[in-house]
């Protein structure tokens, strides 16, 4: 079964969106704009946590 009101979009093509300057007609999209950043934020911590790690360990 296709649904139609679906669109595929990769996650860099959405990060991109939500960089630019897109008007909010919702709640829903500045909330999930926030998770995203966060998420990415919590990803990059972790990269550097790893790092710092490594570089103790080594």
């Amino acid at each position: 079964m296709n649904n139609k009101s679906y669109q595929m979009i990769t996650v860099n093509e959405y990060l991109k969106m939500l960089d630019s300057e897109v008007k909010y007609l919702d709640n829903d999209a500045q909330e999930i704009r926030a998770n995203v950043e966060k998420y990415l934020l919590n990803i990059r911590r972790a990269q550097t946590n790893a790092k710092i790690l490594e570089a103790l360990l080594a």
